[in-house]
């Protein structure tokens, strides 16, 4: 089958069609008179050190954008500046002395020059219209970059840069340097699914587009089921990462941490001093087929030839700056038939002494149902109607068709491997951020959103599906389509205040949230051949809501002492609104209290050490409680999952470390996350022989669950050579049904068989830039370790395998012109055999070329 065709839909040019009137709106915004925003008094407390690690602080500290060659600030040092001042007095203070000047590039844009000799630092003079040469942009990502280094508790941050360093197969590829994340069922569905410390699915991690939610709960049979969500990578701008319980709106009811996507801006786009820009993306590969057969039985071993691009990705992004007005229009579209698996490798896993398979698919064969073809377009404006007040409203859609296949479908038995028909998936997502920002005791927030997900999986059945000519044996499988769409609706209210007060500098995060989520779906037969009457399923028909209220407050006890402590309360309303009630019971809520506090000691400027205790609430879900399609009985009388966690840390932020241009980031933490009532997936006690009909399982609170480890990332860069590394390793847990039955074994038939990650991970990747920073070129290696638990007998048969190992992928960026770049990428460039962490029973793709030019403008 062939998937290249138009997925553009009426939606995608409706949108389209709004995008000259968004844009006719910009002259008319740009009309309204601007005011300077550098008249108003800041807090800025910046310690005498390095010129640039002082200019980076004031960019974090204020509005400020600096524009700069990194020549005329490298090896400079300044006084620092202390106090309540207007953001261009602090720069002036900070370049007294160092023989650097600054002016106005509009806006709140300056530039930095060097000054002539003997001139001092002056004020912006708008009438300066010096050009600069080539620039370097310290903003944008830099705020997200350091944030994990300044903060008390396990945070991450994925550039835009890294994403396209290492673009990999599928979106969930961008996780793969993060500690302690990986992106589950990686190659079999097309969607980011993340596993963070060990917890997945039935909303225990919210991935957050722009705020919003867009994930869906989709049940895979024998591994239990995917929270998905869906997005293309060329329309990220940066994803931050939060490990276990958050603040925040998109903290509410999930206890496993926060997985924040921000798509592109203006600012993304256009080069900073410029009001107009656009970016052209195109790219292909090699490793995957042209065309496959669905229901074919043969595997291919011959790939499409990599200039033939018929397997690639393009997009195009179009934005303008204006002093009012911000608004960028994108459109990716991407295709990649069926990949192969590589060549080199272990095909077998052991166990109770005997070998059996990892995957039926053999070294150097095509791996069935991993095709992905998909469009997108994302339409963002911001209005600022004055310094103080913004409205930003975008848009974003998605659609695409992608192979995957169940559980049962991939390791029972090698007859009945195959191609199985393809699902797709619609997601449309609509969101509204307003901000009033006058002064240090406002800062308010108002956001309301929408995302609808309308998606059709493929339930596989088993049977065999041979020719006549090969054997009498034809019986069609039981493919039966899985119909579901679901409407979320959210919104959040929230204000920051900070105070200046004797005893230090002081700031209160307050606000509100709500959540509600409409869930349909159709009934469908669960079926072995075309034939056969099969079993009814119906899948969760009702709603779900949760609302919190939420505080942080956080206090600079002293200059080497930070102290913050928070407060929330969730509370969640589930009803079932199915044509039948499994239970009997159709409506449950609940609310919970969740405190938690940290302290931050900085003993030297730049390196911090810190304690963390959080605790925070996951509701139960209207499958584990009220409607369920995948052989379980609800359970409405489950309590909430509980997290507990207490962290320690250090934190290492330095630049001028050991030369004076140098930069090195570094942070190690140990976790001790505990789950009270956990919910797990347990037999059934039902009458032996089991009648026709009868769910062997149910869902039951365990007394607990416990994960401990340590996590360390680490970077270090001198310019023409980097190095940045990451480790996961995890040093205990365990699973209690009562405080006096803990096992290290996951319990019986649960889900978390599926879920538990590597005992140990390791990554690094060293890198240099030659010829002027023209050519960035470096490699990847990744080490796997064997499952932090061992498989029982009885989980075997439903669990994911994979054994230890060690992958290498290459890079290179070369600069062609200041406007043109050229990309080249190696995935597994040893070409193994073997099967990621997480992922099932479908072997990673072999040795991958990707090549990729971008063009701005």
């Amino acid at each position: 089958m062939s998937l290249r065709g138009p997925l553009f839909s009426r939606h995608v040019r409706i949108a389209l069609g709004c995008a000259p009137w968004l844009g006719g709106m910009a002259p008319a915004i740009a009309q309204q008179p601007a005011q300077g925003v550098q008249s108003q008094q800041v807090a800025v407390s910046i310690p005498a050190g390095p010129l640039e690690s002082a200019l980076l602080a004031l960019g974090r500290q204020t509005d400020l954008r600096l524009v700069y060659r990194s020549e005329i600030t490298a090896g400079k040092t300044t006084g620092g500046v202390t106090g309540s001042l207007t953001p261009s007095a602090a720069l002036s203070r900070l370049l007294s002395g160092t023989g650097v000047s600054f002016r106005s590039s509009g806006g709140n844009t300056v530039t930095l020059e060097a000054a002539d000799a003997g001139s001092a630092a002056r004020p912006p003079d708008a009438s300066d219209d010096t050009t600069l040469a080539p620039i370097v942009l310290r903003d944008g990502d830099s705020d997200g970059v350091d944030a994990p280094y300044e903060t008390a508790g396990s945070t991450s941050y994925i550039t835009a840069e890294q994403i396209e360093r290492f673009r990999g197969s599928t979106a969930g590829d961008i996780f793969k340097n993060t500690p302690g994340v990986i992106s589950a069922n990686n190659h079999n569905g097309g969607a980011v699914n993340v596993n963070i410390r060990g917890l997945q699915g039935q909303n225990r991690v919210r991935v957050a587009i722009d705020g919003t939610q867009q994930t869906t709960t989709t049940w895979r049979g024998y591994a239990g089921v995917d929270d998905r969500t869906y997005i293309d990578p060329d329309l990220i701008g940066g994803v931050s990462i939060s490990k276990g319980p958050s603040g925040g709106a998109a903290g509410a009811g999930v206890n496993g941490g926060v997985v924040g996507i921000r798509t592109l801006n203006a600012k993304d786009i256009v080069e900073d001093g410029k009001e107009y820009g656009g970016r052209i993306k195109i790219g292909a590969q090699d490793n995957t087929t042209s065309d496959f057969t669905i229901n074919s039985i043969v595997q291919q071993t011959d790939s499409a030839d990599f200039f033939d691009f018929t397997n690639g990705n393009g997009s195009v992004a179009l934005a303008t700056v204006q002093d009012n007005f911000d608004l960028v229009i994108a459109a990716a579209r991407r295709y990649r038939g069926n990949y192969f698996a590589g060549s080199k490798g272990p095909t077998t896993y052991r166990f109770n002494n005997r070998d059996w398979p990892l995957s039926y698919t053999q070294p150097g064969e095509e791996v069935w149902n991993t095709s992905s073809e998909s469009t997108s377009f994302l339409a963002k404006g911001t209005f600022h109607f004055d310094d103080d007040q913004s409205l930003e409203l975008g848009y974003v859609r998605y659609e695409a068709e992608y192979g995957e296949a169940m559980s049962s479908l991939l390791f029972t038995q090698d007859g009945t491997f195959r191609q199985a028909p393809l699902s797709n998936v619609v997601t449309d997502t609509f969101t509204s951020r307003y901000r009033y920002n006058p002064d240090e005791m406002v800062d308010l927030k108002v956001n309301a959103w929408m995302s609808i997900v309308d998606q059709m999986d493929m339930s596989t059945g088993l049977a065999f599906y041979l020719p006549p000519v090969i054997t009498p044996i034809n019986q069609p499988p039981g493919d039966d389509p899985r119909y579901a769409m679901t409407h979320t609706y959210g919104g959040d209210i929230s204000n920051t205040s900070k105070f200046d007060t004797d005893y230090g500098d002081a700031s209160l995060n307050y606000g509100i949230s709500y959540l509600f989520e409409d869930i349909d779906s159709r009934p469908y037969q669960s079926r072995t051949t075309a034939s056969s009457t099969g079993a009814s399923m119906v899948p969760s028909v009702g709603s779900r809501s949760i609302a919190s209220a939420f505080t942080q407050g956080e206090w600079e006890a002293t200059d080497w002492l930070k102290l913050n402590a928070g407060l929330r309360y969730d509370y969640y309303r589930l009803e079932d609104k199915g044509a039948t009630s499994d239970t009997g019971v159709r409506e449950k809520d609940g609310g919970r209290l969740n405190p938690s506090i940290s302290a931050t000691i900085e003993p030297i400027d730049g390196l911090q050490f810190y304690a963390l205790y959080a605790e925070g609430v996951r509701p139960p879900t209207m499958r584990e409680t009220m409607g369920n399609d995948g052989n379980v009985r609800p359970n409405p009388y489950l309590k909430p999952e509980v997290a507990k966690n207490w962290e320690v840390g250090i934190n290492l932020s330095k630049e001028g470390l050991i030369t004076a241009d140098d930069s090195a980031r570094l942070k190690f933490s140990y976790f001790n996350n505990n789950y009270t009532d956990y919910i797990s997936r347990v037999p059934l006690v039902v009458p032996s022989p089991v009648p026709p009909g009868t769910p062997p399982f149910t869902f039951d609170n365990l007394k607990k669950a416990r994960f401990s480890g340590v996590e360390v990332s680490a970077s270090y860069d001198l310019g023409f050579l980097f190095a940045e590394g990451s480790l996961t390793y995890y040093t205990n847990y365990e699973f209690c049904r009562t405080l006096s039955t803990c096992s290290g074994e996951t319990v019986q038939n649960d889900y978390a068989a599926n879920h538990m990650p590597p005992e140990i991970m390791k990554r690094l990747t060293i890198g240099a830039k030659l010829f002027d920073d023209r050519l960035t070129a470096g490699i990847r290696i990744t080490q796997a370790g064997a499952r932090m638990s061992p498989v029982t007998q009885s989980a075997r048969m439903y669990t994911g395998m994979w054994v230890p190992y060690t992958t290498v992928d290459a890079f290179a960026t070369y600069k062609i012109t200041e406007n043109l770049t050229f990309d080249l990428q190696a995935e597994n460039l040893t070409d193994r055999f073997y099967i990621d962490a997480l992922d099932g029973w479908n072997p990673a793709p072999g040795r991958t070329i990707r090549a990729s030019l971008t063009a701005k403008f």
